[in-house]
């Protein structure tokens, strides 16, 4: 990523922009699904498939640029979050309920 935005010309300085970004594309994704039980969901989820992938790519980039421009790794962060959150979970059943 940091090539990527030298190559670019990009500062890749931190900016609120970046978080905007991430959340605008949260904001598109949730609304395809905001309002339908599981059954209208799980079809949604089908017939947009490209939706979703396009959002969730768009996701990813932007997290990707957001830790470079906070010169974290992304790789030692999902790392050390997931051991926290597989320890908090483990020997529990099922997705936490609203």
């Amino acid at each position: 990523m940091k090539d990527f935005a030298r190559k670019n010309h990009w500062k890749d300085l931190p900016n609120i922009d970046k978080f905007d970004h991430l959340h605008e594309e949260l904001i598109e994704i949730s609304k395809l699904l905001r309002y339908k039980n599981e059954k209208e969901r799980i079809k949604t989820i089908r017939k947009q498939r490209t939706e979703f992938v396009d959002g969730i790519g768009d996701l990813f980039f932007g997290l990707c640029r957001l830790a470079n421009q906070l010169n974290i790794n992304l790789e030692e962060a999902f790392k050390f979050v997931s051991r926290d959150i597989i320890n908090k979970y483990k020997g529990k059943k099922g997705e936490a309920k609203p």
